[in-house]
């Protein structure tokens, strides 16, 4: 594949490559690639080994991108989606700068982090490469915020030990928060990528904690309260949070049922319960606030949703095996979700894409002027209905 090739300090990377750094005649499987493609229908990442011909750092990444972008398997597809290209790279220091043409930014959310992890996860096997950057059309890709988006590495994909690479999930959530005044809920919505090790009631309950993206919205809860246990028991959930839960957050006069059924609602919204039992510290024997009972279940109110008028913002949010954030962009409700009577009931994996925060910096969302179309991305059908 053709592009323009810069190299800083060749002779440092030439060294790298030649002095056996992964690559030493006595270590056969060093000679082994993985190169990540996607199944046929685009949702999640698969693996091919590849031995390159070449010794050359030159050869080897000329190899691997061929193969990468016209896999030889029946079985697999190219993460390069139609119309999009690599049009050249660039190798620093220890970053390879990867740029794609303009049609980049019309990918949607899976492609396009589907793309990021393949790619990445391909290169950084090359010795020398450690980190990867992604241009577009010769300009840094940025998030919705103008932001450039950080350089990637292997730990920016994280591997589910049980799942492996096929075991993140993607769904649209509806979340509730405080109205400005305290005594209603609002609905947020929330597209949000998540391990299939944690339960979507613990996905929910986490994504409430922290809060909302919503300015005008209130928070419901302290964001330091710590989640002790949830659980399912037959048709109801059963949360069990820390002492803070019980305390009432300073400067809101966010009511005690407002906050209770923040919960209630958005569990009942998402998952197969009839109520919710709340515990604190492990007690039920508990008054809330000093004002409500928690020694009983709680059902859906829908006298407590205030109506908005107006489509409520898209959230998306990254979380790692352990429930952590790593990724949160915003997105305009007129590109949510525009096919949603194709979706069907199994949510369909989007590979290991949970891009991890760094250190340095954050990776930070989908480039700017990039579409959403959430068609066959597993939205639990039960939320169709109350989209926007």
């Amino acid at each position: 594949m053709a592009g323009k090739k810069k190299y800083v300090l060749f002779f440092l990377l030439l060294a790298l490559c030649l002095s056996g750094c992964g690559m030493s005649s006595n270590k056969k499987d060093s000679r082994i690639f993985t190169i990540y493609y996607t199944n046929l229908s685009g949702t999640r990442l698969e693996e091919k080994n590849y031995t390159p011909k070449s010794d050359t750092f030159d050869g080897i990444l000329e190899e691997l991108l061929y193969e990468y972008e016209y896999p030889g398997y029946g079985d697999v597809a190219s993460a390069l989606p139609t119309g999009v290209s690599i049009d050249g790279y660039t190798m620093g220091v220890d970053d390879l700068q990867v740029d794609f043409s303009a049609t980049y930014l019309g990918l949607s959310n899976v492609q396009e982090v589907l793309l990021r992890a393949s790619l990445v996860k391909t290169l950084v096997q090359i010795p020398g490469v450690l980190r990867v950057r992604f241009t577009v059309d010769g300009q840094p890709l940025t998030d919705n915020d103008g932001r450039e988006v950080a350089a990637m590495d292997e730990d920016t994909f994280i591997d589910s030990k049980e799942g492996g690479i096929n075991s993140y999930h993607y769904v649209t959530l509806n979340l509730y928060f405080s109205n400005p005044t305290g005594d209603k809920v609002v609905k947020e919505m929330r597209n949000v990528y998540y391990s299939s090790n944690l339960i979507m009631e613990k996905v929910i309950v986490e994504q409430i904690i922290r809060g909302p993206v919503n300015e005008k919205l209130l928070p419901v809860v302290d964001p330091g309260v710590l989640i002790k246990n949830v659980q399912i028991s037959g048709d109801v959930c059963i949360i069990d949070l820390d002492s803070r839960f019980n305390i009432t957050l300073n400067d809101t006069d966010v009511e005690p049922e407002t906050c209770l059924y923040a919960f209630v609602n958005a569990i009942c919204d998402a998952c197969d319960v009839k109520g919710v039992r709340f515990k604190i510290e492990g007690d039920s024997d508990v008054r809330f606030r000093g004002q409500v009972s928690l020694d009983q279940i709680f059902e859906r109110n829908p006298d407590i949703i205030e109506a908005s008028g107006a489509a409520e913002p898209l959230g998306e949010v990254i979380l790692d095996e352990e429930g952590m954030e790593t990724e949160t962009v915003d997105r305009d409700p007129a590109q949510g979700t525009a096919d949603n009577e194709n979706l069907d009931t199994e949510s369909h994996t989007s590979s290991e894409i949970l891009e991890n925060e760094t250190d340095e910096e954050n990776a930070g969302g989908s480039s700017s002027g990039s579409k959403v179309n959430n068609s066959g991305v597993g939205i639990d059908p039960a939320l169709v209905e109350d989209n926007p």
